[in-house]
């Protein structure tokens, strides 16, 4: 039966020129100029269609294919009850079985448009989606945690021109800020965008290494992990057949622009981060771009290229020698997180070729993570900017220099792995290659409970928590599981009961992350397995006491806590990202005693 469309339905201009637009006003979509322009004599420009950037030819085949689809379903309805016929979306993350196939259930994106909606079939879903609000929720979400793509008004600009060569990514970039939209299907995009970047024909420029890169990204963290390695192989070849790991190549392809100089120089940087994630989340200590050699620029910081007001780059040698410079130079988040990466090299390089950590690569890395906590500007101490903002680049920053200290000393301390947390297959934890030595045990604990409390404060910074990187997931996951240990085998009193509050705050993150991606549903889902192993309350049991059976056992030998007497400065050469002097640790209990604060003292009777 033929559906009739809605008449109590709003009709709305779908069409209006960029300067009404920008500025939020009505337009009469009168062309070549519309007459609120005309009578403030300002130039009409009006917005090339954002389809995806596909050509007459192409878009002509696809009318013709939906239209046959449309025709086919028409002849099936025909002959069937229209009761036994039901549609639903699928939902955001549905793992690889999303790409082995199509569902008739899923529409389409010409379903999903309002500018392209005609009678629909009856028993569809229909639904009236602007893309313009989803690329308004990528950058509001997604874009400070990976901002290597234009910013949006440079974007908005940019698409205005007749070949802007950005389809590709503009379906990548709807994809995801339809992941934030809770009112949005995702799927139609996911396919729409799959389409763009799996094309054997996609054009290789600087656009597409961002399109595909991010779309190895979105993919990865909706638990598509081994497909997501191959599209990021393939940003890899594109970026390396442009020579975008070359210095002039920013300029080449620049068009005389420092905006798209700089972006193209952010892509580079990223694509580089990005790889390693990769590598370090599978497992694996090899990846392509780790030895690939680079002269190119360090990226500006947020603020100048928000405004377009891009200064003079700086190259990584500068940056490694600011150390003997006359005058502070405060460099890029963007470069700052590059500098903690390389350490991070370092240690896999170094693990690829002997797989355990020994206590001269362990002294080393610690040298390494002291000096760049040391040589960060205040101005990067601290992820939460003076003006409220989260810096989300060094955010993620001040992750990685936590884990990695955790991810070496954990294996020697006191904090040992249950079976629930070896068992974890959303994340792989440190596993031990080392048995402790009982000498420095103490030492190692003390270093991982350090970084317990570096996570809890970047954790407790007042923001949204959806916004922080995709990255954190695992990192945040690794350092929850270590938390739990710390409960079972070392903290009691007061301090357990902090420290269980913070596994809570490390749900909670997880849990806010995995509303949006699947990987985050998925470790949540073990964190909360391996806290409910060893946290949960067993239930109470009645049992003889025994005077004769009491063995008397040092606790010392059981659990080796940290002897606050020792003559060794274990926090020597450690320079926290935050004023740690004023704020309290937490830690308090008959055992371990770190409070500074007054108010956890004992009172004097």
């Amino acid at each position: 039966m033929d559906a009739q469309a809605d008449p109590k339905r709003i009709e709305r201009v779908m069409l209006a020129c960029v300067q009404c637009r920008s500025r939020h006003v009505k337009c009469d979509s009168n062309q070549p100029v519309c007459n609120r322009c005309r009578r403030d004599g300002k130039e009409c420009i009006y917005q090339k269609s954002r389809r995806g950037g596909l050509s007459k030819e192409a878009l002509a085949r696809r009318r013709l294919r939906l239209q046959q689809e449309a025709e086919q379903k028409s002849k099936e309805l025909s002959s069937t009850d229209e009761g036994s016929l039901h549609t639903t979306p699928m939902s955001s993350a549905q793992g690889d079985d999303i790409i082995h196939g199509e569902s008739l259930s899923i529409p389409s994106l010409r379903d999903l448009h309002l500018h392209d909606r005609g009678p629909s079939l009856s028993g569809t879903l229909s639904f009236q989606i602007n893309d313009d609000r989803l690329l308004e929720l990528y950058y509001e979400y997604f874009w400070s945690a990976f901002p290597f793509v234009l910013p949006q008004q440079f974007l908005l600009a940019r698409k205005t021109l007749e070949n802007h060569g950005m389809g590709e990514l503009s379906l990548v970039l709807e994809w995801i800020g339809s992941m934030y939209a809770s009112w949005c299907p995702s799927d139609p995009y996911y396919q729409a965008a799959l389409e763009a970047v799996s094309s054997p024909d996609i054009p290789r420029t600087p656009f597409n290494v961002q399109a595909v890169l991010l779309f190895a990204i979105a993919q990865h963290h909706q638990g598509m992990q081994q497909t997501s390695r191959k599209t990021l192989d393939l940003a890899i070849l594109i970026a390396l057949e442009l020579d975008m790991h070359k210095r002039d190549f920013a300029r080449l392809w620049g068009e005389g622009n420092p905006m798209l100089e700089e972006a193209w120089r952010r892509t580079w940087y990223m694509l580089a981060i990005s790889d390693q994630h990769f590598a370090i989340v599978m497992n694996t200590p090899i990846y392509q771009l780790a030895d690939m050699p680079s002269d190119v620029y360090m990226p500006c910081d947020d603020e100048y290229y928000l405004t377009g007001q891009i200064p003079t780059p700086a190259t990584y040698q500068e940056m490694q020698n600011r150390e003997f410079a006359d005058l502070e130079v405060v460099y890029s988040s963007i470069a700052y997180l590059y500098d903690i990466c390389r350490t991070v090299a370092h240690v896999m390089r170094q693990f690829a070729s002997a797989p355990r950590f020994s206590k001269e690569l362990i002294d080393t890395v610690d040298t390494k993570i002291a000096v760049w906590h040391s040589q960060l500007p205040a101005a990067k101490r601290d992820p939460l900017r003076i003006d409220g903002t989260v810096d989300e680049i060094m955010f993620i920053a001040h992750m990685i220099g936590a884990v990695v200290p955790m991810t070496m000393h954990r294996p020697l301390s006191s904090l040992v792995f249950n079976k629930a947390e070896l068992s974890t297959t959303s994340f792989a934890p440190p596993a031990p290659f080392t048995i402790p030595a009982s000498v420095s045990r103490n030492q190692h604990t003390a270093r991982v409970l350090r970084v317990l409390e570096i996570h809890t404060k970047l954790l407790a910074i007042p923001c949204v928590m959806e916004k922080h990187s995709v990255f954190s997931m695992c990192i945040s996951a690794q350092i929850a599981t270590a938390q739990i240990s710390a409960c079972n085998n070392l903290l009691e009193d007061h301090a357990l009961s902090i420290a269980r509050d913070r596994v809570k705050l490390s749900i909670g993150f997880l849990s806010a992350m995995g509303s949006i991606w699947a990987m985050g549903k998925a470790v949540a889902k073990d964190v909360r397995a391996v806290a409910r192993s060893t946290l949960q309350a067993p239930e109470t049991t009645t049992v003889d006491y025994d005077p004769s059976a009491e063995i008397e056992i040092p606790r010392d030998e059981l659990i080796w806590p940290i002897n606050p007497s020792t003559d060794v400065d274990i926090y020597s050469g450690i320079v926290m990202p935050m004023d740690w002097e004023h704020a309290n640790s937490g830690y308090a209990c008959s055992n371990l005693v770190y409070a500074a604060d007054p108010k956890f003292w004992p009172r004097q009777s």
